[in-house]
């Protein structure tokens, strides 16, 4: 079983310090959550119940207010005299209707929320800012049922504009507040209705905040619904009878996330119920959380710097020699250390430095056994070049020197000098695009002179490329094969192409030929493989083997040779290499 592996000591300290650091946080914030969550949630849920009693507060002051100008309107002496001497068989005086009028008007004048005032007397007599009100009136008005109700009640019902039946028309509602109208014998001589807007009421209650999920609601004695933002409230009885139900709950019920707090309105018997969702008290406890973590990331913050600095100081010469060695890891073996703190860690960068000397040592010897390796190969390569090519070049150069043919004979010549001076190049392992293409066309020239019309060649190549270095001797070892394997068996029309082109971050050379081909199979390619092939290179010579090998070894393995051919499809030869070669 394998021995698991020890923490650093600097690790060891770092972790311990973080622990304990975090241990007493925690402690600490959880102690501070929930002292201050209660303190600070009793004040939101009263700060809650405070805006709804004040909303209540400020909905009494606007009824009183409307109740007074009712008061001011039924008992001013031209009111009393104008509807009294119609009640007593007087002729009213059109004197105290204009004041009446005037005095209507002046109070309208000032309280935008009025909609309208009507005074009717005791026989029909109407009196009213707007003058066709189509209110049903009659000689004894306490025939009229809604007459003798607006007597009985001075509450404020919510009704339609008018007293006319009751539409879920929105802007057609209004609030209406009756009073009676007495004589200096206190008895009935009218009644006054006053209409107010139902936006002063939505005013009022659209300021409250009770949470996104909150809403006020507001119920008459009857039960009736007077306030609610949503007016399916008004018609549908289920949903009115859930509003009775969460008010018969009682004032400061706490649950299912909500608070349900109820504030009677003086003046009227009018019920103020709030609903609020609990969501202060939750966003509360989130804000709360949050300043914990940002409180803890601070504190976790400063733990972790002076945890660092502390572990590094004790585990500062380690951490040196680990740096080190990741720089070996990444190619980087000139690495020194100087590392002075305990004896321990001194010893070890002391065997640190002699390892890295003999490793320097041992790739020196591997780098010098690749370049002689690849000088080898190079000469193994150029002394492949087959005998009997040169031996049939010179017998083709003798017949044609027989047959007084000098112009063969010097141009086979020159021919064959450029092609071996370009095999040989000096020894280098380099050449030029140019000067490898030049090689490969002196082969195909000679090679066409024997073959005669069964052999035509043709090269092309982009330009800028002619320039570029690339390994000596890897177009003739395939074109070689591309005669004998290919051309050669045919009675005539052989045509090899050769074309070199810039492609990507590389160069793409194709030598192309119309022989027979040949089938790419496994099997065909395992037997390759047993005498010095490889898969990418698929039927190949040692030649082309050779080619392949050195051009990986050059550029990589993303480079080399790849083979297309089928039977009766000739032969493709593709030569992958890069633009830069280390020489």
């Amino acid at each position: 079983m394998r021995k698991r592996k020890s923490p650093r000591i600097g690790s060891q300290i770092f972790i311990y310090f973080l622990l304990s650091t975090g241990l007493i946080f925690i402690a600490s914030g959880i102690l501070l959550y929930f002292n201050f969550a209660g303190l600070v949630e009793s004040e939101i849920l009263k700060a809650t119940r405070m805006g709804i009693d004040s909303s209540g507060k400020q909905l009494e002051l606007y009824i009183g207010q409307v109740k007074a100008i009712s008061s001011i309107l039924a008992g001013d002496a031209n009111t009393c005299s104008y509807f009294e001497h119609g009640h007593d068989g007087h002729v009213a005086d059109e004197n105290d209707r204009s004041e009446i009028e005037g005095l209507i008007s002046n109070i309208m004048a000032a309280n935008e929320e009025l909609v309208t005032v009507v005074m009717v007397g005791y026989d029909g007599k109407i009196l009213s800012n707007e003058p066709d009100l189509g209110m049903e009136v009659s000689k004894d008005m306490m025939e009229q049922q809604w007459y003798k109700d607006a007597i009985a009640n001075s509450m404020p019902v919510l009704t339609s504009a008018r007293m006319q039946e009751f539409t879920m028309d929105k802007d057609e509602w209004v609030l209406s507040l009756s009073r009676e109208i007495v004589g200096e014998c206190d008895e009935n001589i009218g009644v006054l209705l006053i209409d107010f807007k139902y936006d002063a009421i939505e005013g009022i209650l659209d300021e409250l905040d009770l949470g996104s999920r909150g809403y006020p609601f507001i119920l008459n004695g009857r039960n009736e619904v007077v306030y609610h933002f949503d007016d399916t409230y008004f018609s549908d009885e289920e949903k009115r009878s859930e509003l009775v139900e969460i008010a018969n709950m009682g004032s400061d019920s706490i649950g299912a996330g909500r608070l349900i707090h109820s504030y009677q309105i003086k003046g009227t018997d009018w019920m103020l119920v709030g609903v609020a969702s609990t969501d202060a008290v939750r966003m509360m406890r989130q804000d709360m959380v949050v300043v914990l973590w940002i409180l803890g990331s601070a504190v976790f913050m400063i733990a972790l710097g002076s945890g660092v600095i502390f572990s590094r100081r004790v585990a500062s010469p380690l951490k040196k020699l680990e740096k080190a060695m990741e720089e070996v890891e990444s190619g980087k073996l000139d690495q020194t250390v100087d590392i002075r703190g305990s004896l321990e860690a001194e010893s070890i960068a002391g065997h640190y430095v002699s390892m890295m000397k003999r490793i320097r040592k041992l790739l020196d010897e591997i780098q010098q056994k690749e370049r002689y390796l690849r000088t080898s190969e190079l000469n193994t390569l150029q002394s492949q070049i087959n005998p009997h090519f040169l031996y049939n070049t010179l017998d083709t150069i003798l017949w044609a020197a027989e047959f007084r043919d000098s112009g063969k004979v010097i141009s086979l010549t020159k021919a064959l000098a450029r092609f071996f001076r370009l095999s040989l190049g000096g020894g280098g392992e380099l050449t030029s695009v140019a000067d490898e293409l030049d090689h490969a066309e002196q082969y195909l020239f000679i090679q066409k002179q024997r073959y005669g019309d069964k052999l035509n060649y043709s090269f092309e190549s982009d330009d800028g490329i002619g320039d570029i270095k690339i390994p000596r001797l890897i177009l003739q070892p395939i074109v070689e094969n591309a005669i004998y394997h290919g051309i050669r068996t045919l009675d005539d029309g052989g045509m090899i192409s050769v074309s070199a082109r810039r492609q990507d971050d590389g160069l793409l050379f194709t030598i192309r030929d119309n022989g027979p081909g040949y089938d790419l199979n496994p099997d065909r390619a395992a037997g390759d493989r047993e005498s010095g092939g490889n898969d990418s290179v698929g039927k190949t010579g040692v030649g082309q083997a050779n080619v392949d090998k050195r051009i990986k070894l050059y550029y990589g393995g993303g480079y080399g040779l790849r083979i297309d051919s089928a039977p009766g499809k000739g032969t493709t030869v593709y030569i992958r290499t890069g633009l830069q070669v280390d020489s």
